[in-house]
């Protein structure tokens, strides 16, 4: 079943062949690890299961510690190149020479590993929960690229639509802030931050021994999935105050918003993200994708013209202020998700308003 979704022969959603657990199973008070059974898809738990953070179920508060490790494999990793300005994201393997030249000083080149065996809490016994818990890692996707390299293209006026095909998509979580993570590659412990004395004298893993290999610095944690993809080009300029690169994103989760409701789904099981775009005047190319790995045909649907009209004139509704908030910001009401939590203090309903305006009338 995992080579069939992979290879995009069956949808990934009927088979949860990317469910990961946090793993309580080893504590001293056997019953109460006995008692929970803590999974999520892997998309989710790069995030709600990353070492140090916290999350309550029956009654306790487990934290996540390390990643889990399984004898004789490894965690598969890919060095990775990201530009927050210019959207654009590349990856490549251990020996391989990068293909992408250096846009901007917002190019930040780091290293991501895939916790496909899970995660684990320490040993000890949890604790009672005091207060609610903070989530304080968000995730974040990435277009990498079309599967097949031919791929036919539909223009409606300043729009031009590349047909659904598959794609691979990345989901990074890159820590506190964007700071990564600290991940001993022996036993798996990670850390948010790492005093000196941890540093040269060693750490715990979660068993309670003594550990003298060096965590490796500023690891993020992803997940990588094939799924249908549907690109959306816009030719008509932008020229409003917003930087360009959070107009991009204002825009995007507008359409998504426009796009779930006419095919008439719940907004999570599609996402969206900007792919390469460019400063000069030019506004983004936005990648709609399903949000199962293997896709379900759900972003095709939104290629004939009348459907593409109704998502531009159902996501100008969405942003055209009945939800109360300043024209400067945005709201759950209009465009605020949990799943968008990074870009929360720049999304500016009305830049999108505007833009929408012109596309609906053309």
């Amino acid at each position: 079943m995992s080579f069939l979704s992979r290879t995009v022969v069956i949808p990934k959603y009927g088979f949860p062949v990317d469910v990961v657990g946090l793993d309580t199973h080893h504590m001293n008070s056997a019953s109460e690890g006995d008692t929970v059974n803590l999974e999520r898809d892997l998309s989710l738990a790069i995030a709600e299961f990353a070492p140090t953070s916290k999350l309550v179920a029956n009654k306790l508060e487990w934290q996540s510690y390390a990643l889990k490790k399984v004898a004789e494999k490894e965690w598969s990793r890919w060095f990775y190149a990201r530009c927050a300005r210019h959207h654009r994201f590349e990856r490549w393997k251990h020996g391989q020479n990068p293909n992408f030249a250096k846009c901007c000083n917002h190019m930040v080149t780091r290293q991501y590993v895939v916790p496909q065996f899970g995660f684990q809490t320490r040993r000890e016994r949890p604790n009672k929960p005091l207060r609610k818990t903070e989530r304080i890692f968000s995730t974040r996707p990435y277009f990498v690229g079309f599967k097949n390299e031919k791929r036919q293209t539909i223009k409606y006026g300043s729009i031009e639509l590349t047909k659904t095909s598959p794609g691979e998509m990345v989901v990074l979580c890159e820590g506190y802030k964007g700071q990564g993570f600290y991940l001993c590659s022996r036993c798996g412990t990670g850390f948010r931050e790492l005093s000196k004395s941890e540093i040269e004298n060693g750490h715990e893993d979660f068993l309670g021994n003594k550990c003298n290999y060096r965590p490796e610095r500023f690891l993020s944690l992803g997940h990588d999935f094939v799924t249908d993809v549907l690109k959306m080009t816009f030719y008509r300029p932008y020229s409003g105050k917003i930087e360009p690169q959070w107009f991009a994103l204002t825009l995007a989760y507008a359409i998504l918003e426009g796009a779930s409701s006419v095919i008439d789904i719940p907004a999570h099981e599609l996402d969206v993200t900007v792919h390469a775009y460019d400063l000069h005047g030019m506004a983004p190319s936005i990648i709609l994708y399903d949000n199962v790995p293997g896709g379900a045909g759900l972003v095709t649907r939104i290629e004939g013209k009348e459907i593409l009209f109704a998502c531009l004139r159902t996501a100008l509704d969405r942003v055209d202020g009945r939800c109360g908030c300043a024209p400067d910001t945005a709201c759950y009401g209009c465009l605020r998700s949990y799943k968008n939590q990074f870009a929360h203090p720049y999304l500016q309903r009305a830049a999108a308003y505007s833009y929408l305006y012109e596309l609906v009338n053309e």
